[in-house]
């Protein structure tokens, strides 16, 4: 087991990779798919990493077994500098999205190809085998005499994962595994692959795109956009906590609503306006004012989750309503989602599926002052989280 550190790593794009033509002729353009980034996955711990399509995800897999070299930067292993090693040396068990297993191999022989090339005696690739395919569960044992051709996706995976398994890795690398399968398999997968991390502590890193296998499998959770990590924490310092308006806008399903209002103050204390008025009571507003937000527009960040009815809340001075019309409704598990216009401001609200509202209805709703988010519309950083 190793911890995995990567320091101001660099990775770029070039020439014949990426280019761009325009009227004036040829123009080179420098793509950094890994752009200064640092990251730190801990011994023993499962880190998701997630971001939209393209930000850089695999990259930084291929990058940490070695597959890719890079520009700047580097790469260690606990405290073991590893750029310079070669994939094969690194102690790296991978599973790629299409599984990758040699076609013309039965899957035992796809388990034991690498120990075949290091000319393993058989006993101990057999032994090798027998514990691997206990270790992945009743069934597995049938698949050893299939060829890939003749496995399910699932199926695929459990064999992918065996081969990954049996070596013994320093470090596990998972590349969206679970992509292929439909939502019933994949989540019974999900737990599978989670009990299987859990029993033998080896460090992953594990991309995906799916918030739910990151929020299953995580012990924390890396965001990723362009090349550059944006916040890692556990799922609840990141959903709760985001530190800047990408992260807000990104984790959740649906995400947090974002909302451009004005600070202004009267003789009864801040407020933030615009369709929507919001009253800013308590100490930990008093930071706009201290950094100069007085009569500047800043970002209103709110959970669908926080928006209730106001009927559902109680009387309280932290409780800001508002009226707002039911656009859209839709029935999801375990709530209802309700798209509400409140003037020319659009939001989201996950309400109680009991709730009896219509399409078109105007209805009063409100929500918690100390559940807000605020976030600077021009560097997105939080100011108030």
């Amino acid at each position: 087991m190793s911890s995995i550190r990567l320091e101001e790593v660099v990775k770029k794009f070039t020439d014949k990779e990426i280019s761009l033509f325009k009227k004036r002729g040829r123009e080179i353009k420098t793509i950094f798919a890994l752009d200064h980034l640092y990251l730190e996955a801990r011994e023993s711990e499962i880190l998701c990493v997630i971001g939209p399509t393209g930000c850089g995800k695999t990259t930084l897999l291929k990058v940490i077994a070695g597959l890719e070299r890079i520009d700047e930067g580097n790469v260690y292993f606990d405290e073991e500098n590893v750029n310079e090693i070669p994939p094969k040396d690194r102690g790296i068990g991978m599973v790629f999205q299409n599984y990758a297993l040699y076609p013309h191999m039965i899957s035992r022989e796809n388990l034991a190809f690498s120990f075949r090339l290091r000319k393993w005696p058989e006993d101990a690739i057999d032994e090798k085998i027998r514990f691997t395919a206990n270790t992945l569960g009743v069934g597995f044992h049938a698949l050893l005499g299939r060829f890939p051709r003749n496995l399910s996706a699932g199926q695929k995976q459990r064999v992918a994962l065996g081969r990954c398994i049996i070596r013994n890795p320093r470090v596990f690398l998972l590349d969206e595994p679970l992509s292929n399968l439909d939502a019933k398999l994949r989540s019974k997968t999900r737990t599978e692959i989670k009990r299987l991390l859990d029993r033998f502590g080896i460090t992953t890193v594990y991309v995906t795109h799916d918030q739910a296998e990151a929020i299953t499998l995580a012990d924390r959770i890396a965001i990723m956009r362009e090349g550059r990590i944006e916040q890692v924490g556990s799922f609840n310092e990141v959903y709760y906590h985001p530190s800047n308006l990408f992260v807000a806008g990104f984790i959740g399903d649906p995400p947090m609503n974002l909302l451009p209002l004005g600070l202004r103050e009267n003789p009864y204390g801040l407020f933030l306006s615009n369709n929507l008025r919001v009253q800013l009571r308590g100490s930990r507003f008093e930071i706009l004012r201290k950094k100069g937000y007085l009569g500047k527009e800043i970002i209103l960040g709110l959970h669908p989750e926080e928006i209730r009815l106001r009927e559902n809340l109680p009387v309280s001075e932290k409780i800001c309503s508002f009226r707002a019309r039911v656009d859209e409704i839709e029935l999801t598990i375990p709530s209802m989602r309700l798209f509400l216009s409140s003037g020319e401001d659009k939001l989201t609200a996950n309400v109680d599926p009991s709730s009896k509202l219509k399409k078109g209805e105007d209805m009063e709703f409100a929500f918690d002052i100390e559940k807000v988010k605020l976030f600077d519309p021009h560097t997105g950083l939080a100011i108030v989280n």
